[in-house]
């Protein structure tokens, strides 16, 4: 009974992310109830049907080990030797070899990945929450030509494709399709899911470990900014994500949900506005505002309140298709308020990872986080400033693992720290870094991945 139960719960995600991994286990500590409640309703049917399946198999079996003459000597023999064949010899090797919790048997592994996944996303929460009390490592030093005010916007699961401005072929990005903008059409995320992507975006790392106090917050801090970082995502309470973390180092952290808030299934990016708009009026000096938005973040029906305005076959389709066109209207929003009351200032946008196919090409086709495909990484990226006159394609590889060169080059500040090898914000080719980081965290090769359009 136990395992039928352990495996209907489970089989919905690990039919689609596998074995209960950091980022499985990762992505349940930092997720909000109503986070929860989107993820359950987005489960498709065929898998619904293989946890009732499973139930009812164990139902089965179970009510057949009370039936028979279980007494007949005949019966207990035939159940000694399955116990003895079946079970002592799948655990005897790995108990002479003392590995049996890394055996590989389904049961034991289940169980001990479950553990150890959580004992490693634990570890990382503390170390995250104690490097975070330490100072930076900064010494920044002003270039000439700085803006006054620089907005980097953080947009949630948008695959590139699917923007109109860099060749999708929907119409829903209006805004961008005429704002003369540096469009970078070859960026690569540095991860597949947020906590992933921007811990090794946005922070300095030595090795495979993030320096959260070395983040871009900080560095812009220590450059003379006043901060701020104004958040759709939310912030969770005990398990803060490293994101949030981030946030909070800013002079004006600003979350519109967390642990004690009233979590709700509708939560429009627009509602940043007003914090924005506070943003810009406040004082005279040089601001970074960072806006971290939920975007299209599954499901994208919830993102749109079912509406959309391009019918793509498939509804999920058609409202992740109607959730850009909402960005694309924020970031003209956000443009207006920047030239009303930015002074000279810059926008930054890029997208934290892309998405995966599930029932492709079917009525019933959504996008969900995955690692097994180029899209999962491939994002937009543009950079728009006051008065800029032209459009500008960038058509080389930029990767996320590589972001702290390309934002000191547009904050326009020297550190130490940063290295300054070439011009990321040019069509200079820059030695390319092909590896992106897979669920596990694991460097792995984007150009062996497969493409699926």
């Amino acid at each position: 009974m136990v395992f039928t139960l352990a495996g209907a719960f489970y089989a919905p995600v690990g039919i689609n992310y596998g074995f209960p991994d950091i980022n499985v286990i990762g992505s349940l500590m930092y997720t909000s109830t109503n986070e929860a409640h989107e993820f359950i309703s987005n489960i498709p049917t065929a898998a619904w049907l293989l946890s009732t399946s499973v139930i009812v198999s164990g139902i089965a079996t179970i009510v057949s080990s009370f039936s028979g003459h279980k007494n007949a000597p005949v019966t207990r023999g035939i159940y000694s030797f399955l116990v003895i064949f079946f079970v002592a010899s799948a655990f005897w090797s790995p108990l002479r070899q003392g590995r049996l919790l890394s055996s590989g048997l389904p049961e034991v592994r289940f169980v001990h990945d479950i553990y150890t996944s959580y004992l490693v996303v634990r570890d990382n929460n503390q170390y995250f929450a104690r490097i975070m009390t330490t100072g930076s490592v900064w010494k920044p030093v002003s270039l000439p030509g700085q803006h006054k005010t620089y907005i980097l916007v953080i947009g949630e699961s948008v695959r590139r494709d699917y923007l109109h401005a860099f060749g999708g072929k929907y119409p829903n990005t209006p805004w961008l399709d005429n704002t003369p903008a540096t469009l970078f059409t070859h960026y690569i995320s540095a991860g597949p899911s947020t906590v992933l992507s921007l811990t090794n975006t946005l922070a300095r790392s030595q090795g495979n470990v993030a320096e959260l106090n070395n983040n871009i917050v900080t560095l812009a801090s220590r450059a003379g900014f006043k901060t701020w970082w104004i958040s759709n995502q939310g912030r969770k309470g005990h398990f803060d994500s490293p994101v949030a973390l981030m946030g909070e180092s800013a002079d004006h952290p600003y979350f519109t949900k967390s642990a004690s808030s009233d979590d709700r299934a509708y939560s429009p990016d627009d509602q940043l506005l007003p914090q924005l708009d506070a943003a810009l009026k406040q004082g005279d000096g040089k601001k970074f505002i960072v806006l971290h938005l939920m975007g299209s973040h599954p499901q994208a029906c919830v993102r749109t309140r079912d509406q959309y305005d391009i019918d793509a076959g498939a509804k999920e389709i058609s409202c992740y298709i109607k959730s850009i066109a909402m960005t694309d209207k924020l970031l003209g929003q956000i443009h207006d308020m920047a030239e009303r009351d930015g002074g000279d200032w810059s926008m930054m946008y890029f997208s934290d990872h892309g998405l995966s196919y599930i029932n492709k090409d079917t009525a019933g086709a959504y996008l969900t986080h995955g690692d097994k495909t180029r899209e999962n990484y491939e994002v937009p990226f543009f950079i728009v400033d006051k008065n800029q006159k032209d459009r500008v394609i960038i058509p080389v590889q930029r990767s996320g693992l590589r972001f702290l060169e390309t934002f000191s080059q547009w904050i326009k500040i020297r550190d130490p720290s940063i290295a300054l090898n070439c011009d990321m914000l040019s069509i200079a080719n820059c030695s390319p870094v092909d590896d992106v980081l897979n669920f596990q965290g694991q460097l792995m090769n984007y150009d062996k991945l497969p493409s699926v359009r």
